[in-house]
């Protein structure tokens, strides 16, 4: 398990733990205080695109130290308000049974990189206590909020995962978890950061993919549903192959495949994966 499954889960996995969704409604805010600290707007931290910048400069002139440090000085201090992990579509259904309210909400992402109109952008989710108060943040729930039953998320969550959306919790404000996104390469700014720079503001799931060559028919279908560059095509072999220190668990590839060649199965079961997050 990762290390916030160690401190936060209570014996099991830390995105799971209903107390993880108990944030208090309302605290008294101190004067000067409105937009500090873990209660800030949820998007404060910016989904690690503010510090891109430097690290790519840092990169440029071959100061891979300097990069490294930029990295985890970033990562220190988004911790304290918001960061994401990859979890499948089961275990998103199972956080909807758990958290109450859930809102359909507008990405701000896919707002910022390809201007998507907020009529057809509703596609994160906000959830637990904090969205009874959404309109403190008007640009961040820009659009207004749609609340759902769960019965009426799961469906969604069905639906972002046959479009192949990647599925991740959000923290605002360690370790409450406050929203839910579906997202895809490059939309995403937190994928897209952590696959073309290595830098985790998204973790990887507590799940890796597993493909069995023998039942794999080589139909391709799950390559172009994979985000992270883990899922590849073996021309020799005329098979699919997925490289599993890449992979982050998502299960996009194996809800598709015809077969069932693909498996998700525990990071911790292989001892090289184990602490690859």
């Amino acid at each position: 398990m990762c290390r916030f499954c160690e401190e936060y889960g209570d014996g099991g996995k830390w995105y799971l733990n209903p107390a993880n969704y108990a944030r208090r409604l309302y605290k008294i805010r101190k004067e000067g205080d409105e937009a500090l600290g873990a209660d800030a707007d949820p998007q404060a931290a910016g989904m690690g695109g503010a510090v891109i910048n430097d690290i790519i400069r840092a990169r440029a002139a071959g100061k891979r130290d300097e990069e490294e440090q930029i990295k985890k000085d970033a990562l220190d201090a988004a911790y304290q308000r918001h960061f994401a992990q990859v979890v499948t579509l089961e275990e998103t259904k199972q956080i909807f049974d758990i958290a109450y309210p859930i809102a359909r909400m507008t990405c701000v992402c896919r707002r910022a990189s390809v201007a998507l109109p907020d009529e057809q952008n509703f596609t994160c989710i906000g959830i637990g206590p904090g969205m009874y108060k959404w309109e403190r943040w008007p640009e961040t729930y820009r659009g207004g909020v749609e609340f759902m039953t769960p019965a009426e998320a799961k469906r969604w969550a069905d639906a972002a995962d046959e479009a192949g959306l990647v599925h991740t919790v959000d923290v605002f404000g360690l370790p409450y978890i406050g929203g839910m996104c579906q997202c895809e390469y490059p939309g995403c700014v937190a994928i897209r950061n952590r696959v073309d720079y290595d830098f985790k503001f998204i973790l990887k799931g507590e799940y890796v993919a597993e493909l069995d060559p023998e039942k794999c028919i080589g139909c391709k279908k799950c390559i172009p549903r994979c985000h992270f560059r883990a899922a590849y095509f073996k021309v020799y072999a005329e098979k699919a192959g997925i490289d599993m220190m890449r992979c982050f668990g998502c299960g996009l590839c194996a809800s598709v495949c015809p077969t069932n060649a693909i498996t998700l199965v525990e990071r911790s079961s292989f001892p090289a994966l184990a602490d690859n997050w």
